[in-house]
């Protein structure tokens, strides 16, 4: 709630400081007086629009600061905590105290804190969304937003494990999506792709470029391109090893071994040269009858070499066509298989991702329709409680509807429906949308209802009503003031009224009053005792010459209230 607000410069607040107390506080005061500047004040406090033009005359700066008793776990304590913005010794404790303060300065800055560190303004939003709800008359009120409807009428239903419900299933659906949406953009990339790497490698797989076909292909083709000079020169070391009668090399070590036959009479030291010369001619002949055997073998096919000639020119083709040398073409074979293999993979996956999302979404949808029944039902139960209490604020044949509007979308995180409040003021009139409600009035009176109806779901500790009571007077005001006064028993409620039955009402009444010289106009806000209290109720009871008789109603109704 908050327990304080402190406002220097503003407008024409030269200095104010206000306690607040729990319960319905009002704010009353003559027309012009200045009451709801407090309250614009506190929206300034809040994150709201910063205008240089706010800064009281021939004043540098003005400043507003407004402090708030939480309670923990409060959803504004939680995010204290989250955005490290509240003290060690307070996270711990069952209350505590945030601060917001905000500077405004003529060049046009301001200057955001939370807790007195710097702050920005979308950070005093956020918070702010959690501890104030001001209800005047404007269109910039929670009530007319469409979401905040839906979250309103969601905590009235108190159905949060549906939409938890649904929430996780929209993830997983989204996450699904996303996957699919990702190989569905990569398919025509991957069709064209798989359509050349399936020419590639069924052209590749005819070749068969496996490389032990491919030694044995080169290694072929290497002995039939050189068979003619191998047999030509197997020949000419036969015919110089044993064929020529005359100069091959076993004649010619016969010769010798016969010579040195005859020097060994002569000197026997010769015998071990002759035995030496005997092993050499027994392996010169065997490696004669070798080189026979090899002739013999050896044969020249220039139809097989050009055979081969060809099929070596093919693969020397296909390596060329796909940019590699040849002795990489089989790993460049096997890598084109395997890119194959893994887009088959990808649009297996998409099958399978697919299959998983169909199913998601019927579980979605299944979450969803549970969600729904519960809105629906929770929908005709406030329909009918909200118009219920607009009969007695001067909305006689009133009527509230609530509009449950499937989305165009296939799924949302928040349900399938969008929500939409609408009113019919008067008897005869079609329903038409909250923000295109012609009178303040009247919206203000409709917030109030719904408010009242919907306390104990609302998450705001603070709701400030300004001047909710325009256009009603009578029994309807004091029907107002009664609501105000019910609502502030589980909230703290301020209202700025022009209404004696509403001011009657609070437990806790200020007086906004404006005092002029030749140089200034500067408007104070008091508390008010019982006496002043009384005083201040006689004059809107009776303008500017109050009678007892006026004094008297003013008490009883103080009394009664």
């Amino acid at each position: 709630m908050l327990l304080s607000i402190d406002i220097r410069n503003f407008a024409i607040i030269k200095s104010l400081q206000l306690d607040w107390q729990a319960g319905m506080t009002v704010i009353t005061g003559e027309t012009g007086a200045g009451k709801s500047i407090v309250i614009d004040a506190l929206g300034l406090a809040l994150g709201g629009r910063a205008d240089p033009g706010v800064i009281t005359a021939n004043c540098q700066q003005a400043e507003i600061s407004a402090v708030f008793k939480l309670s923990s776990g409060s959803t504004a304590h939680q995010w204290l905590f989250e955005n490290n913005l509240i003290e060690d010794d307070d996270i711990q404790l069952d209350h505590c105290e945030c601060i917001l303060r905000r500077v405004i300065v003529k060049e046009g800055r301001s200057k955001c804190y939370i807790n007195g560190r710097n702050s920005t303004q979308s950070q005093l939003k956020e918070l702010a969304s959690s501890l104030v709800d001001i209800h005047g008359q404007h269109a910039q009120q929670s009530l007319l937003k469409n979401k905040e409807q839906l979250n309103l009428l969601d905590r009235y239903a108190n159905h949060s494990d549906l939409l938890d419900n649904v929430k996780l299933a929209f993830q997983q659906l989204k996450t699904l999506e996303n996957r699919k949406q990702l190989l569905n953009e990569q398919k025509l990339a991957r069709d064209a792709k798989r359509e050349l790497l399936t020419y590639q490698v069924e052209e590749l797989i005819l070749a068969n470029p496996e490389q032990a076909v491919l030694d044995n292909l080169e290694n072929k083709h290497r002995q039939a391109a050189n068979s003619q000079d191998r047999l030509e020169l197997s020949s000419q070391a036969l015919l110089s090893l044993s064929e020529d009668e005359t100069h091959s090399s076993l004649i010619q070590l016969n010769q010798c071994i016969a010579q040195l036959n005859q020097l060994t009479i002569l000197d026997p030291s010769l015998n071990n040269l002759v035995e030496t010369l005997g092993d050499a001619e027994s392996l010169l002949q065997d490696a004669s009858a070798e080189l026979i055997d090899y002739s013999a073998h050896l044969t020249c096919d220039p139809e097989e070499l050009n055979k081969l000639d060809q099929q070596l020119s093919q693969f020397h083709d296909l390596a060329r066509k796909h940019h590699v040398t040849l002795a990489d073409l089989p790993s460049h074979f096997l890598q084109l298989q395997t890119e194959l293999n893994q887009l088959q993979a990808d649009d297996d996956e998409l099958d399978q991702i697919q299959q998983q999302y169909d199913q998601s979404f019927l579980l979605y949808k299944q979450q969803a329709n549970l969600l729904t029944e519960s809105r629906t039902k929770t929908a005709k139960q406030l329909e009918k409680l909200v118009t219920d209490k607009l009969q007695p604020l001067a909305m006689e044949g009133g009527k509230f509807s609530i509009q449950l509007n499937k989305k165009t979308a296939s799924f949302f995180k928040d349900g399938m429906e969008e929500i939409e409040f609408q009113v019919s003021a008067n008897p005869g009139q079609p329903l038409q949308a909250l923000n295109k409600v012609a009178s303040g009035g009247e919206l203000s009176r409709i917030s109030l209802a719904i408010s009242v109806i919907t306390s104990e779901q609302q998450l705001f500790p603070t709701i400030i009503f300004d001047e909710v009571d325009v256009g009603i007077g009578g029994a309807t005001a004091e029907t107002v003031g009664i609501l105000l006064k019910q609502l502030a028993r589980n909230r703290q409620v301020l209202c700025v009224t022009h209404q004696p039955q509403v001011a009657c009402c609070g437990h806790q009444h200020l007086i906004a009053a404006k005092t002029k010289n030749d140089k200034t106009t500067s408007t104070s806000v008091q508390p008010l005792n019982q006496q002043q209290r009384i005083d201040e109720i006689a004059r809107m009871l009776g303008g500017k010459v109050i009678s007892q008789t006026t004094l008297s109603h003013a008490n009883e109704m103080l009394n009664m209230s």
